[in-house]
């Protein structure tokens, strides 16, 4: 049987450096946003994948403890996106 891998301190500091920089990411739309007047941007973790992505729920979490409100952009066009705003 093998034993289960332990987290190291490098892996740990990795992953906050990581959903720190995605923080900071969201974080410029929302600014880039609110100086044109919106009060919703785009929100992602990931250009690649959505939901799916690395972080995700730990970065919405965070979000919306802030008061923040994530939800899906809904349909363009007559089809459904993937995609999430979010809300301030």
């Amino acid at each position: 049987m093998t034993e289960p891998m332990m987290i190291t301190e490098n892996m740990r500091n990795d992953r906050a450096e990581k959903v720190s920089k995605i923080i900071e990411n969201i974080n410029r739309n929302i600014k880039r946003a609110s100086e044109q007047g919106l009060h919703e941007c785009y929100f992602a973790c990931s250009k690649e994948s959505y939901s799916e992505a690395p972080f995700y729920k730990e970065v919405r979490e965070k979000f919306e403890s802030y008061g923040y409100r994530i939800k899906p952009t809904g349909y363009i066009g007559g089809v459904w996106q993937r995609t999430e705003h979010i809300e301030w």
